[in-house]
């Protein structure tokens, strides 16, 4: 009774409605991480997408996986067991349809990776030309802002109670950078910051991965070996497989109070 009268103080005296929300604290089973969640991953037949699907599958959920070499495609397709999509995910005009077409194949939508993205050897800032300028812009962030765009207003529009946004980003965002490859990183963080205030209300939260050098260990399993580089603070590459796991737990239900944040998965390589 206490707390109804307080509460009709509240509205009487400041005006002001009160409003009841539930946390929706949600716990996770090992394997069940993702149950239920339809999650798009483009870049998804190699590196770092492939794993992250691989591992969301591991743990229950429906992967499609977006790229521009069909022959790639249909190869991770019969290893991992997942649907895709052939698509130039730089033909802005084109994702929203994308957005469209993957949630018609898998019956919905709750999940994005934003994980294609392209770094070019510019050799130093005055070797660094219009034309790579412009392609590392293009696909690392005009189109993953387009794309998570679209997602959104999907989302939305159907009202997805809970989804998710995870941009693979890099650990040159992290530190000032005069190559265009580190610019885009940083602005990606910065959209990250800037959506996730803007949409947590819908339910939808937002985050990024910032890896370090990553080894292809899809292309070249024998690195698992020697994981050896001489210039990162812990002295080696990171794998695929360990940024899945922190990429599963941010694009589960139990990490909702988590949003517009950057996780930097180099073993504090960007403190040197």
């Amino acid at each position: 009774m206490k707390q109804y009268l307080y509460r009709l103080w509240q509205w009487v005296w400041k005006g002001i409605p009160v409003q009841k929300i539930n946390a929706g604290i949600t716990t996770i089973e090992h394997g069940q991480t993702l149950d239920g969640h339809k999650i798009l991953i483009t870049g998804g037949s190699r590196g770092i997408g492939y794993m992250l699907a691989k591992r969301f599958i591991a743990e229950g959920a429906e992967v499609l996986i977006v790229g521009r070499n069909e022959d790639a495609l249909q190869k991770a397709v019969a290893e991992l067991g997942c649907k895709s999509l052939a698509c130039d995910v730089t033909n802005i005009a084109q994702l929203p349809e994308l957005i469209k077409q993957t949630a018609e194949a898998m019956g919905g939508l709750t999940g994005l990776v934003n994980n294609a993205g392209v770094c070019n050897i510019d050799n130093g800032f005055l070797n660094v030309t219009e034309k790579s300028y412009d392609e590392q812009f293009l696909l690392n962030v005009k189109s993953p802002f387009f794309l998570t765009q679209a997602f959104v207003q999907y989302v939305t529009e159907k009202k997805v109670p809970s989804s998710s946004v995870l941009f693979i980003t890099s650990e040159r965002g992290l530190y000032p950078d005069d190559a265009p490859y580190g610019m885009t990183k940083a602005a990606i963080g910065n959209i990250i910051a800037g959506i996730a205030r803007r949409f947590a209300l819908q339910g939808v939260h937002i985050n990024g991965i910032a890896p370090g050098v990553t080894a292809d260990t899809k292309g070249h399993p024998e690195m698992y070996e020697d994981l050896y580089l001489k210039g990162a603070v812990g002295k080696r590459y990171i794998v695929p497989d360990e940024l899945a796991e922190v990429a599963v737990f941010l694009m589960s239900d139990a990490s909702k109070c988590v949003s517009g944040e950057i996780f930097p998965c180099n073993q504090a390589n960007h403190y040197k």
